[in-house]
């Protein structure tokens, strides 16, 4: 009852949505949100086998509270479920609005045996969903869990070409080649054990951001691995299973090493993985995300002396490497 008393006041304006209540400071953003909340819903119930339909409200705050007199830790966040108040907080200038949205409610329609899956991996799960339920915004979700991933790692080195193309009829193609080096500045090193044993998203993890970040990156990577085999999220909710009817607490990490098709814990043994998961779109937003970075880099970039005549056709391209 203390604990209730002490809560945050709610926001002023309200909108119900059958069992849903959606709460803002202003009638527009309820009204907006709320949209999110009926089209989604469906959307995270269709892709999350297990899930629960229980009623949720969702406050939408300028600064991300949870009790009058005392914050959690929320700055780098741009929402979080309140299990025991049953309610999701948004942060109002949160970038990606309804992905967050969208990833909260999946923390809150996860059933029970859903909490046998270990560590970080809870987080993957509802990043993947808000990746596939937001398309629109997915390659940069993506872009930004896999360059975590790699910088808990060690590095993330992006490598640029530059070919240029004889005329018809010549078999002799030039390259040129420049590299960017982007370093995580995380030390020591996060290793892949790490995600099966470290609860990176309660905000009492201790944790710094770098490497809250790098861990939500690791697991989103390895249940992309495990969902993207065509079946979705049913492989990972049936190890869930299958550990609670052998009476574990928590799914064996060798199970999920397995179902990803990862051969062991080694940083080595992930990172190839990791640089074939960048297809074209997520390469495009690491341009975006490192325009400086890169731009030294094209800079760089030798051009072969026909090709600058105008004679030969220049193909560029780049690939990723986690060092």
């Amino acid at each position: 009852m203390l604990a209730a008393a002490c809560q945050a006041s709610p926001p002023t304006y309200e909108v119900e949505l059958c069992d849903d209540t959606v709460r803002a400071d202003s009638p527009f953003l309820a009204t907006h949100v709320a949209g999110m909340l009926s089209r989604t819903r469906g959307q995270v119930q269709q892709l999350v086998p297990g899930s629960r339909e229980e009623p949720v409200e969702v406050w939408l705050q300028e600064e991300l509270q949870l009790y009058r007199f005392r914050r959690g830790s929320y700055e780098h966040a741009d929402g979080f479920w309140a299990e025991e108040a049953g309610r999701i907080h948004l942060r109002t200038e949160a970038r990606h609005l309804e992905r967050t949205l969208v990833h909260e409610l999946v923390h809150s329609s996860l059933g029970e045996v859903w909490s046998l899956l270990p560590g970080t991996l809870e987080e993957g799960v509802c990043d993947w969903v808000s990746a596939s339920v937001c398309p629109h915004s997915s390659a940069q979700l993506r872009a930004g869990r896999l360059s975590a991933a790699c910088f808990g790692l060690g590095a993330l080195e992006i490598e640029l070409e530059l070919r240029s193309a004889a005329p018809r009829g010549r078999e002799e193609v030039i390259g040129s080649y420049a590299s960017v080096l982007l370093e995580g500045g995380i030390e020591p090193p996060i290793t892949p054990n790490e995600v099966f044993e470290l609860e990176a998203g309660r905000s009492n993890s201790g944790l710094s951001g770098p490497r809250k970040k790098a861990l939500y990156g690791l697991a989103f990577f390895l249940v992309d691995r495990i969902a993207s085999r065509g079946a979705g999220l049913e492989p990972l909710y049936e190890l869930c299973l299958k550990a609670r009817a052998e009476g574990l607490s928590k799914v064996p990490t060798g199970w999920l090493l397995e179902a990803a098709e990862l051969e062991g814990l080694e940083s080595l043994e992930w990172k190839p993985g990791l640089a074939e998961a960048f297809s074209g779109a997520e390469l495009a937003e690491l341009v975006a995300m490192y325009p400086d970075f890169l731009g030294s880099a094209i800079d760089r970039l030798p051009i072969p002396a026909r090709a600058a005549t105008g004679q030969e056709e220049l193909r560029f391209s780049m690939r990723v490497n986690p060092r």
